[in-house]
């Protein structure tokens, strides 16, 4: 008799009190308060640790004299279009071309011959290699990236400045941690006004709010919180982006669609609450004016200026007899 093994049991999902959250937050901005660290940016793979290599085949010339001519023919005949960071040459070896090309021959030298065939006995001998396949963007990465072949690299001093772990002074500092402070509070405020119960595992992922700031004028001109319950393309980035659109006479969900709740733009109650919160910052967006009527002022405006410059002009009384 065969003797049954039961599924194991499912572990139970433990819902989370407003109370749990409440600790969340405060917790996050504690974290925030206390930090000592700059702000680290989010950049693209590009400027990762990680070398991406290609493989290629390089030629070792016969005579160095040849080089220019070897050069010239190959850029002509065989441009490296993928791989334009990477000088052709470096002492007596020469690029010939990425590994793939070599595709239905058997081997380099049968594609020299066939190529450019000029230049057929101008190698003492071949080989493959890795070489970087993308650009360096970064000093450190040109350093590391001339150590296996030659690089083009021109420096560029905000990228350097961006990731040297000291981009933001210790007023901008204040003013992101401030901003960001906002944003769990206003995760709060929509808690407290939803009655939002989250499982552990979800309380970063699916509390969260979005603040926008005009840094131009430092104020804050929207703010939103997480709607995806309701619908799958609310996510609390879209909602502010479509709450600044409102600011300029735009957006796209209207306040009943998405007011239930209550990720709507900045309301005169979560107004009183921020601004009780957080008594220096402004909030508002600048007066918004469309392309059409700034493109009427000006015309009416240089009316004004031409109708003005007109009357100016005295007409000399003629003297002649």
């Amino acid at each position: 008799m065969s003797v049954g093994i039961e599924p194991p049991m499912k572990k139970m999902k433990t819902i989370l009190d407003s109370d749990f959250n409440m600790k969340t937050i405060d917790k996050c901005i504690e974290d925030i308060e206390s930090s000592k660290n700059n702000l680290e940016p989010v950049l693209g793979e590009d400027f990762g640790e990680t070398l991406q290599l290609v493989k290629v085949f390089v030629g070792i010339t016969k005579d160095p004299k040849d080089l220019s001519k070897i050069v010239t023919t190959l850029n002509e005949k065989v441009p490296l279009k993928q791989l334009q960071h990477l000088k052709r040459v470096r002492k007596k070896q020469v690029i010939l071309c990425p590994a793939s090309y070599i595709i239905g021959v058997s081997s380099i030298q049968q594609f020299i011959e066939s190529t450019v065939v000029e230049l057929k006995d101008s190698f003492q001998y071949f080989k493959e290699m890795d070489v970087p396949l993308t650009g360096p963007r970064l000093q450190k990465q040109f350093k590391e990236y001339n150590k296996i072949w030659s690089c083009n690299f021109h420096p560029n001093a905000y990228l350097e400045k961006l990731t040297s772990g000291d981009f933001f002074n210790s007023v901008d500092l204040n003013y992101h941690r401030t901003y960001m402070k906002m944003a769990f509070e206003v995760s709060r405020w929509f808690i407290q006004h939803s009655n939002i119960t989250n499982s552990i595992e979800d309380v970063y992922r699916d509390i969260n709010g979005a603040i926008v700031v005009d840094p131009t004028i430092q104020s804050v001109v929207a703010v939103s919180f997480d709607n995806r319950e309701n619908n799958p393309i609310q996510h609390s980035a879209m909602l502010a982006i479509d709450n600044v659109a409102k600011t300029q006479n735009g957006g796209v969900w209207f306040e009943t669609d998405y007011k239930s709740s209550g990720t709507h733009s900045v309301s005169d109650e979560l107004l009183t609450y921020l601004k009780f919160k957080f008594p220096s910052v402004k909030f508002g967006s600048r007066e918004y004016i469309s392309k059409r009527d700034n493109a009427s002022d000006e015309s009416n405006r240089a009316y004004e200026i031409s109708s003005i410059t007109s009357s100016a002009v005295e007409i000399e009384p003629d003297t002649t007899d």
